[in-house]
């Protein structure tokens, strides 16, 4: 929007006034003796100079008040739907043409767009929900199996845990598939801690059991605002990721913090830690760091889908650890009262 950018757009009239004065100039002294006339084209030139010097500076004002806050808004990435110059000027009218012609192309492109997310989240949903019945048909086989298998043998446990590894990664693409359209699928009301904490427990409850970690419970009577399903697979994601990486007969604590303004619940393992340089990745979509590569089993995807939802029910979540002592995820709860401060 500076001046230069004006005289550039401007450069043709510039070059058509240059012109026309160059030949009014040349036919004054050409049909008078120039030593008459001298100085009355001096003057001339002076005040026509002096004139279109005046009316350059004044269209170049107008010109920029016109766009200014077209210009800005688009600088700063604003919409500019709204900031469109509304005078009549053909350059104006333009750009409101082609803004409504982008804006209709995009919102048809969007609607296919959705519309075929849609119809895959409905597809993910429906085999979610079909393909627990023949998990649950396995887990009745593998009941009669451990009738009839040796007791000494460990596969009737292997193949346990492959199975809740399956129900695990097979509820976590359900709640992939909701969190795209997570505005349509919240339910905030007061909800017990400790109810939703042994609930995710019960989930995790074979991977607890078969590292035979210590579970310590402390402190969890509180009630927060928050969606409890959400809460829920977020707790289950936190706590997965700690059977995972916690040795056997390790220890694993879930307690409560509270002060002035908030609730604090942290789920704390004596596992094998995180990484310096992985821990403030760890919530990134797909990274599974140095410990999930090792691991082989990490997707990087349950701790993104739980930060993101985390942060659509104004809650906070951090990770902090030391590699090779412990790691500690912390899930902040904003009480009730914050909401109402202006």
């Amino acid at each position: 929007m500076s001046l230069k950018v004006y005289l550039k757009k401007s450069i043709w009239a510039i070059i058509h006034f240059i012109i026309i004065i160059t030949i009014v100039n040349l036919v004054l002294i050409g049909t008078t003796e120039f030593s008459k006339i001298m100085y009355d084209v001096i003057y001339m030139n002076i005040l026509v100079f002096c004139v279109s010097i005046f009316f350059l500076i004044f269209r170049y004002k107008k010109w920029k008040e016109r766009y200014k806050d077209f210009y800005e808004g688009l600088m700063q990435g604003k919409s500019v739907d709204l900031l469109i110059a509304k005078d009549d000027v053909f350059e104006a009218k333009l750009i409101k043409d082609t803004i409504k012609l982008k804006n209709k192309e995009l919102y048809e492109n969007v609607n296919e767009l959705k519309e075929e997310l849609d119809e895959l989240n409905e597809y993910i949903t429906k085999w979610v929900h079909e393909i627990k019945i023949p998990i649950s048909v396995c887990e009745l086989i593998l009941d009669k199996l451990e009738d009839t298998v040796d007791t000494n043998s460990d596969i009737p446990e292997s193949l346990r845990g492959e199975l809740a590894r399956i129900k695990f990664l097979v509820e976590q693409v359900l709640y992939a598939g909701r969190a795209s359209s997570y505005s349509q699928d919240l339910l905030i009301n007061e909800v017990n801690i400790k109810q939703v904490v042994n609930e995710a427990v019960k989930k995790n409850a074979f991977f607890f059991i078969s590292k035979k970690i210590d579970l310590r419970l402390k402190k969890l009577e509180f009630n927060v605002l928050t969606d409890k399903k959400w809460l829920s697979y977020i707790l289950e994601q936190v706590l997965n990721n700690a059977c995972k990486y916690v040795g056997e007969n390790g220890i694993v604590e879930i307690y409560c913090e509270e002060d002035e303004k908030t609730i604090r619940l942290c789920v704390r393992d004596n596992g094998i830690g995180i990484l310096p340089k992985d821990i403030s990745r760890v919530f990134d979509k797909g990274y599974t760091g140095s410990n999930g590569r090792k691991n082989g089993k990490s997707t990087g995807m349950g701790l993104y889908f739980s930060k993101k939802m985390a942060e659509k029910l104004n809650h906070d979540i951090k990770a902090v650890s030391q590699a090779g002592n412990y790691t500690e995820f912390i899930i902040t709860f904003y009480k009730l009262s914050d909401y109402f401060k202006v």
